[in-house]
């Protein structure tokens, strides 16, 4: 077993505490390999509760930690916030990273981070917690593999009732960074072209509703609709291809495969992605190998967050090699794309 990594959970609100659940049960299947060292929330009383439930010091700030005493932090407090925490970490000697989604609140930011972590030799992977959904995996497997035949179509329903916690971004970002990821996953490449429609202020100051379609020219379209005013949850993806027709709920964890009148149901093994997450990236960052998503491929799913916004407040189609960013963020999201490939070639080669 190599050295024991000391974790600090910032921010024990819902995503928070459930890390510290799941750690804690990393902890407990795997002796030595992690110590919860800190859990950190300006509500102190959040913290203790934490604490005393999975263990950890509770403090109400990060700069109680003390100078080099944390190897990797979880960062999962509002997204506004995690530049700002995230740099404060790095001047306490932190050099592991699990930074909730979305990477930062702005696509600059965003670029900023990847370069400190760049220039520092920082260990940094994003919590895109779908990609650890085993029905999910199963899907991209199969894709990899070339079952699936040639993508045509992706429609894509996220919704909800509204989370207070998350009031501080758009639902764009919130709910539909999840689709842009899976859609570059999928594709394996930007669109061409992103034309939207959104519904500001409904529940929030913010976009509650929003429908994203992203062109590929001659290769097909994905369309995404994320909101957070519906009364239940539903999170469910079509994808049509010259094979035929592929189901997924990410919710139930259930794959279904369309060919013809036949119907497939795939045998999924269900796992709470969570717990499937935090242990592959804490293994990773123990066997320093490369982040399961790192902050290419994060800045890559919320530049297309950006267009869709922008698509709305301009009232027009916008055309991705034209947009004046484009050209500064080229090299970020290049390497992006190329991380999106790594990641589909090394799960179909994991699991032959």
């Amino acid at each position: 077993m190599e050295d024991t990594v000391r974790v600090a959970v910032v921010g024990a609100g819902f995503m928070g505490r459930a890390h510290a659940r799941v750690l804690s049960r990393i902890g407990e299947e795997l002796p030595g390999s992690i110590e919860l060292s800190y859990i950190v929330d300006t509500l102190y009383d959040n913290a203790l509760l934490a604490s005393r439930k999975f263990g950890g010091k509770p403090v109400k700030s990060v700069d109680e930690i003390e100078g080099n005493s944390v190897d990797f932090a979880v960062i999962a407090i509002p997204t506004s916030l995690h530049m700002q925490v995230f740099e404060q970490l790095v001047n306490k000697g932190v050099n592991g990273f699990l930074i909730e989604k979305p990477l930062t609140n702005t696509i600059s930011s965003s670029a900023r981070l990847a370069d400190i972590a760049g220039d520092m030799d920082l260990w940094v992977s994003v919590g895109h917690i779908e990609r650890f959904n085993p029905a999910v995996q199963s899907f991209h497997r199969r894709l990899g593999r070339g079952e699936l035949g040639k993508v045509l179509t992706y429609l894509a329903r996220r919704v909800g009732p509204y989370t207070p916690r998350v009031a501080d971004v758009d639902v764009v970002y919130d709910l539909g960074v999840h689709e842009t990821d899976n859609v570059l996953t999928v594709f394996k490449s930007l669109p061409s072209r992103v034309r939207s429609y959104t519904i500001k202020g409904l529940v929030s100051g913010l976009t509650d509703h929003s429908l994203g379609i992203f062109s590929y020219a001659d290769r097909g379209f994905a369309s995404i609709e994320v909101n957070r005013i519906t009364p239940f949850k539903l999170r469910i993806m079509y994808l049509t291809t010259t094979k035929g027709v592929v189901f997924l709920d990410y919710m139930k964890q259930e794959l279904k495969l369309y060919k013809g009148d036949e119907e497939t149901s795939v045998n999924v093994k269900k796992e709470e992605p969570l717990y499937l997450e935090d242990l592959e990236t804490i293994k990773r960052y123990m066997e320093k190998k490369d982040p399961p998503v790192d902050v290419y491929q994060a800045i890559a799913s919320v530049y297309l967050c950006d267009k869709i916004l922008e698509s709305t407040e301009s009232d027009k189609e916008i055309v991705i090699e034209e947009s004046p960013d484009y050209q500064d963020l080229k090299d970020y999201l290049n390497r992006g794309l190329i991380g999106y490939n790594n990641y589909i070639n090394g799960l179909s080669a994991k699991f032959p």
